[in-house]
């Protein structure tokens, strides 16, 4: 009888033991979050357009105006608010994660890369969509990743997945076109989950389709929000391909949010690091999903 129970309470250990170690293989999770808004702190540079798409009559017929350097948005009118912002943990994750099993997607549409920042985990599936009826380049410049140089003639979707996708960590890696020089996107392939890119127009537009504006919408332009942290101790990063890093710490408890302000500069320094508020994880409400549109924003 103790024979018995002894190799029970053995096998309930091993068990267990298992289960810790699969636990950590996928990385712990909990319920705490930081977001924020990404600002520019003093008078942001012109916005640029990109330069003339007459080179291809396909992506000139999409673009009878020409839409803005991505690289140079600031929504003037938002307070400074800057999209495109790659925004993620930098210091204070401790476990490995497997990468997910949904694709991250990349898209041609319209003769530009959207979204034209991703982030990804290490290993996770990249899919490579061409809308448009025109011939594509998708070359990647990686440093510690294999590289790729593909042609989409067609529209469709190249699957990179395996040993064909990014599978070691690396920040950032430029994409782009070779055929249509002003298309360009930012990829970031993490370690962990833990990150966000800052809104743009395009995740929430500023007017309906009537012409009447959408303020909720525009108030989100530039925000992010880094979401199921186990609490402790982080140092968060945001990276923007024109303006530069900025690091500062956080910390936070189960069920509650810290609300913090970024703000850049344009240099390529540490900036000081801003207010924290915390919001109680009863007070948080989901994010409002809002129909893409194409287009830049006349308010930026």
């Amino acid at each position: 009888m103790n024979g018995t129970r002894h190799s029970s309470l053995i096998g309930g250990l091993i068990v267990l033991a298992l289960a810790a170690q699969a636990a950590s293989a996928g990385g712990a999770k909990g319920t705490a979050a930081v977001r924020g808004k990404v600002v520019f702190d003093g008078t942001p540079p012109q916005i640029k357009k990109l330069p003339p798409m007459n080179s291809t009559p396909a992506c000139a017929a999409m673009n009878p105006t020409l839409p803005a350097d991505q690289a140079t948005i600031v929504y003037k009118d938002q307070g400074n608010a800057i999209p495109y912002v790659f925004v993620y943990v930098k210091e204070g994750i401790k476990d490995k994660y497997e990468p997910p099993a949904e694709p991250i997607v990349l898209d041609q549409k319209g003769c530009i890369y959207h979204p034209h920042v991703i982030g990804m985990v290490a290993g996770q599936q990249l899919n490579i969509k061409n809308s448009d009826k025109t011939t594509h380049n998708v070359h990647s410049l990686p440093s510690k990743n294999e590289p790729f140089n593909l042609a989409q003639p067609q529209p469709g979707v190249i699957k990179r997945e395996g040993k064909e996708t990014f599978n070691k960590p690396e920040s950032p890696i430029k994409i782009k076109c070779d055929v249509h020089g002003w298309m360009s996107a930012w990829c970031h392939v993490m370690s962990h989950p833990f990150f966000d890119v800052s809104k743009d127009h395009t995740d929430f537009p500023g007017k309906d389709k009537k012409g009447a504006e959408l303020k909720e919408n525009k108030a989100k332009w530039g925000t992010f929000e880094i979401k199921d942290l186990p609490a402790g101790d982080y140092t968060i990063e945001a990276w923007h391909e024109t303006f530069g890093k900025v690091q500062q710490k956080v910390s936070v408890k189960d069920g509650e949010t810290k609300e913090v302000e970024i703000k850049m500069t344009g240099k390529k320094a540490e900036g000081p690091a801003t207010p924290e508020r915390v919001i109680l994880a009863s007070d948080v409400r989901g994010d409002e999903k809002a129909d893409a549109k194409k287009g830049c924003c006349t308010e930026a």
